[in-house]
C-alpha cells in the first residue's frame, strides 16, 4: 500500500508514473514506428502472396501489432497497398535514373535504363501484378499508381532524349515528348506480355525481353534520326 510518508516507495512511483500522460512527441514517434512496421510487413506479404491473399490480420500479425493499431494508421488495405506501391515506384525510377550511362550510344542508353527498370520491377513482381489486376470497390475513386509509374518512366526517358537532342544525336526538329510517349507505351506493352508468359511467382524470361526490347528501341531511334 502506498505510504505518503515514504515517497520513494516503488509502488507509489509506479502508480504516479502510470498516471502521467505520454508526451505528444513520444506518441508521434510510436505511431511512426508502427506505420513503418506495417508497411514493411505489408510489402513482404504483398511480395510473397499478392494483394488479394494478404489479409489485414496477416499484416498486423507480421508487424507484431493489433488490427486496431493498423487502422489507427491506415483506412484500409487499399491505402496500405498504394503506399507500398508508391515506394516501389520511387525505387524503380531511381534505379532507371542511376542506370544512365552517357558513354553508351542512344539505343544502348535507353535499353539499359529500361532493362534496369524491368529488373527492379521483377524483384517485386507480385506487387506490380496486383497493381495491374486490382479491382476497386464500387464508388471508390481509383488512385492509379500504375499510371503514376507510367508517367515517371516517361519522364526518365524524356530526360534521356532531351539530353541526346542537345548533343545533336537526334534532329532538333524531332518532338522528343512524343517519342518518350512511344517508348513508354512500348515499355508497358513489353511488361504486360512478359507477365502473361511468366510463372506463378511473376518471374519472366529477362533474356528474351532484352533482345526484343533492343530491336524495338533501335527501330524507334532510327525513325527519330531519319525525321
Amino acid at each position: 500500500m502506498y505510504d505518503p510518508h515514504h515517497p520513494t516507495d516503488p509502488v507509489s512511483e509506479t502508480a504516479i508514473a502510470s498516471d502521467k500522460p505520454v508526451p505528444a512527441g513520444n506518441r508521434a514517434k510510436s505511431k511512426e514506428r508502427n506505420r513503418l512496421k506495417i508497411l514493411e510487413s505489408a510489402a513482404t506479404l504483398f511480395r510473397e502472396r499478392g494483394f488479394e491473399a494478404a489479409t489485414l490480420r496477416d499484416i498486423a500479425r507480421a508487424a507484431g501489432l493489433s488490427t486496431g493499431a493498423l487502422f489507427a494508421n491506415f483506412a484500409d488495405k487499399n491505402e496500405i497497398f498504394l503506399t507500398v506501391l508508391e515506394s516501389e515506384n520511387s525505387r524503380v525510377i531511381r534505379t532507371m535514373r542511376d542506370a544512365l550511362d552517357e558513354k553508351l550510344d542512344l539505343v544502348s542508353r535507353l535499353h539499359t535504363q529500361l532493362m534496369r527498370g524491368y529488373e527492379a520491377t521483377q524483384h517485386n513482381a507480385r506487387i506490380v501484378l496486383s497493381a495491374f489486376v486490382m479491382k476497386w470497390s464500387q464508388g471508390q475513386t481509383p488512385v492509379n499508381q500504375v499510371g503514376q509509374m507510367s508517367d515517371l518512366i516517361r519522364f526518365v526517358l524524356l530526360d534521356t532524349l532531351k539530353a541526346a537532342q542537345a548533343r545533336n544525336e537526334v534532329p532538333q526538329s524531332v518532338n522528343v515528348e512524343c517519342a518518350s510517349e512511344v517508348l513508354e507505351d512500348l515499355c508497358l506493352a513489353n511488361l504486360r506480355r512478359a507477365y502473361q508468359g511468366s510463372d506463378d511467382s511473376g518471374a519472366f524470361d529477362m533474356e528474351r525481353l532484352a533482345k526484343s526490347l533492343n530491336a524495338q528501341i533501335a527501330l524507334v531511334v532510327a525513325g527519330l534520326k531519319a525525321a
